[in-house]
């Protein structure tokens, strides 16, 4: 697929006016846009998962995975108690 064919396409659905959306006051001289963070929240995970299945064993993954664990480990504990 041709990049520009890619940018017009992701334009297109980061701003697309259905679904989740935020909208930012602007001064009437610049365009509204409404960006879909559902969709921008997906492919940045999609792009994560990539990395982890990609690289398992270099360092910044290895960090990443131990932050993630420590941060989760106080709420797991509580979920278990239950």
């Amino acid at each position: 697929m041709p990049r520009n064919s890619l940018i017009t396409l992701l334009g297109t659905e980061l701003t697309n006016t259905t679904g989740n959306q935020v909208e930012r006051p602007t001064n009437r001289s610049v365009i509204e846009k409404n960006i879909n963070y559902k969709l921008l929240y997906k492919m940045v995970e999609s792009a994560i998962e990539e990395i982890f299945i990609e690289y398992p064993n270099d360092p910044v993954v290895k960090e990443f995975r131990n932050k993630v664990i420590t941060n989760l480990k106080p709420i797991l504990k509580e979920i278990i108690k239950e």
